[in-house]
């Protein structure tokens, strides 16, 4: 006999759909399993050893970020050696690696971990890689609107100090300069498209004028230098040559070369070639930006090693070691390609902040090892947002700012030629091979 107890509850079991079951199973699953944040028990701590660790990171941090300019100091030649040269392009391999392989990777996990809260560990999974691109397409409008700027500033100018070409050789003899119809007729001329009648008249003022001046009038098909040729009055006085009314942009694509700017521009075209002030700014802003990418994550790596203790710390030592040494080489690199004033403090500078923010954070380490773990959920944060900032700022300088600028603008082929050129690549090879397998430990 059926019960009627469970009569009734047959269908109301019935209707709940397998998907609710499963999303109720999982999520109970969940609230079991979750892991909690925290590295746990700690082993003891060595104070020495982690005073000693500071003082090796500091000194090679210094040194590999100032032996670059050491040694373009000391040289004799004016321009960088060829120990610079296989630095820079070292260097660019490196930080292309650190972004790849040791930044954005350690952001992704630590967004993600197990025991942050739900929108980090399942809901937002990518937010490490948002962050990057947020950060590289900041650094991208930032870069536009300064170039912009400066664009408008360095040719407000400008236009004054175009020579007229024309102008030198459109003036009559008692000085006053022709009416701005000859140039135009000149100009259309040279072009062969003003049909003037082969037989010129002697008593034009323009032919008489040739003749003391010791040019023959020629006729319209004569091939003649572009510098003897001298523009004619020919059009009468309505003006009613149609040649005249044609458009001269169209006609000589170098007219537009020395048009000036209208007023509704939106901003004067750039010249194509710096000057030596503008080309150093340029490249300050270049080092500025790949040492801020740098600085980000250092401060947390110096803390991350402070905290660490017992055999794991020897083996991260190590190789924070050749991630310091390989990171200041890169750096040093590039700032030894500047060229400051001899006696300019600024390169000095930078070197100094790179080689302090990582034993400062270890410094900030030693003191708070007892409160600071790299596993709680405000570390793990921290870490993986500063990581994430600073792949962004690395990706974006490493590969548009140095790799396509030194391998695939149209100035690096006129600078790196042949052999040379492969040996920059291979040194960009070189430099993320090494950074990578530094990778598999820190």
């Amino acid at each position: 006999m059926v019960n009627p107890d469970t009569k009734d509850l047959a269908p109301s079991w019935s209707s709940i759909t397998t998907e609710l079951l499963r999303a109720e199973l999982a999520r109970r699953d969940e609230d079991v399993t979750k892991p909690q944040c925290g590295s746990g028990v700690k082993g003891s701590y060595n104070t020495s050893a982690h005073v000693g660790a500071l003082v090796l990171i500091l000194i090679l941090s210094t040194v590999a970020c100032g032996f670059p300019l050491v040694s373009r100091r000391s040289s004799k030649s004016a321009g960088p050696g060829r120990f610079i040269f296989i630095s820079q392009h070292f260097g660019t391999g490196v930080l292309i690696a650190t972004a790849f392989v040791h930044l954005l990777p350690t952001a992704f996990t630590s967004l993600s971990d197990p025991c942050l809260p739900h929108f980090f560990s399942k809901g937002y999974r990518p937010l490490a890689g948002l962050i990057a691109m947020i950060s590289a397409l900041i650094v991208v409008g930032l870069e536009m609107f300064l170039t912009v700027r400066g664009a408008r500033h360095s040719h407000s100018h400008e236009w004054n100090a175009v020579p007229d070409a024309e102008g030198e050789h459109n003036h009559d003899t008692n000085g006053s300069a022709r009416p701005k119809r000859e140039k135009l007729n000149g100009r259309l001329g040279r072009l062969g498209l003003n049909h003037r009648p082969k037989d010129i008249a002697l008593e034009d003022m323009d032919a008489t004028e040739g003749l003391v001046a010791g040019v023959s009038p020629l006729p319209v098909a004569t091939p003649s230098p572009r510098h003897e040729t001298r523009a004619t009055k020919y059009d009468d006085a309505n003006g009613d040559n149609s040649d005249s009314d044609l458009d001269l942009d169209e006609l000589d694509p170098t007219a537009q070369a020395f048009n000036p700017p209208s007023d509704d521009a939106e901003a004067p075209q750039p010249n194509n070639v710096l000057s030596p002030d503008d080309e150093r700014k340029r490249q300050i802003l270049q080092c500025l930006l790949l040492e801020a990418g740098i600085l980000f994550h250092s401060i947390f790596i110096g803390m991350a090693v402070s905290v660490a203790t017992g055999p794991p710390f020897v083996v991260f030592l190590i190789a924070i070691a050749f991630h310091q040494s390989f990171e200041g080489l890169a750096l040093g690199s590039r700032i030894a390609a500047i060229n400051f004033p001899p006696h300019s403090p600024r390169p000095w500078l930078m070197v100094l902040a790179y080689g302090t923010t990582t034993p400062i954070g270890q410094a900030i380490g030693l003191v708070v090892h007892n409160l600071y773990d790299p596993q709680s959920a405000a570390g793990l944060l921290m870490v993986g947002f500063m990581n994430g900032i600073s792949s962004g700022l690395l990706l974006f300088a490493g590969l548009v700012q140095l790799l396509a600028e030194d391998f695939l603008s149209d100035k690096s082929y006129g600078i790196l030629k042949g052999r040379r050129r492969w040996e920059a690549f291979a040194s960009v090879i070189g430099g993320a091979t090494l950074m990578a397998l530094v990778g598999a430990w820190a």
